[in-house]
């Protein structure tokens, strides 16, 4: 038995390009969405002061700064935390101290009030040794934690200028 074919009749085409339109209309605003919506993006990007959208880098000031993620060294909880729990100018005191260096003996006041808040997020600590005698019997040091925070912050800097 052979299957049994009829004839469309306009009525049936109209209806078969209706569903045929209902079906791919989704699709079709997905895809005019992007569209639309693509140079906006890019106008959104380049909006930024000295940004580049296409090739994802800024500008600060005269220098390039490059914003990849994939060449950026991942920061693991530690670093994440200590650097939210720091603001502006805590971090350019932290970014100032040497990973080695005692610090004691007379420091202004906004440098020891930061080395108290760096104490309190165990950046450094302070120490009590009375071999050093006089004024830095009491002196503050960085800690390991500190060391691996300052390292990361500083291999970040040199990723985003080298990109």
């Amino acid at each position: 038995m052979s299957p049994h074919v009829t004839a469309l009749t306009p009525a049936d085409r109209v209806v078969a390009f209706l569903d045929l339109v209902k079906s791919l209309r989704w699709p079709a605003v997905a895809v005019l969405v992007l569209l639309l919506l693509q140079v906006p993006l890019h106008g959104v990007l380049a909006s930024f002061p000295g940004m580049d959208a296409a090739s994802r880098t800024m500008m600060a000031g005269h220098l390039p700064i490059r914003v990849d993620e994939q060449g950026l060294p991942a920061a693991n909880d530690e670093v994440v935390h200590a650097v939210r729990s720091m603001d502006g100018d805590l971090l350019r005191i932290f970014l100032d101290m040497d990973q080695t260096a005692v610090y004691c003996g007379s420091l202004d006041a906004e440098y020891r009030a930061g080395l108290r808040r760096l104490a309190h997020i165990n950046l450094v600590e302070a120490r009590y040794e009375p071999q050093r005698g006089g004024e830095c019997a009491q002196n503050t040091v960085m800690t390991e934690q500190g060391k691996r925070v300052q390292t990361y912050l500083i291999s970040l800097m040199v990723s985003l200028l080298k990109g």
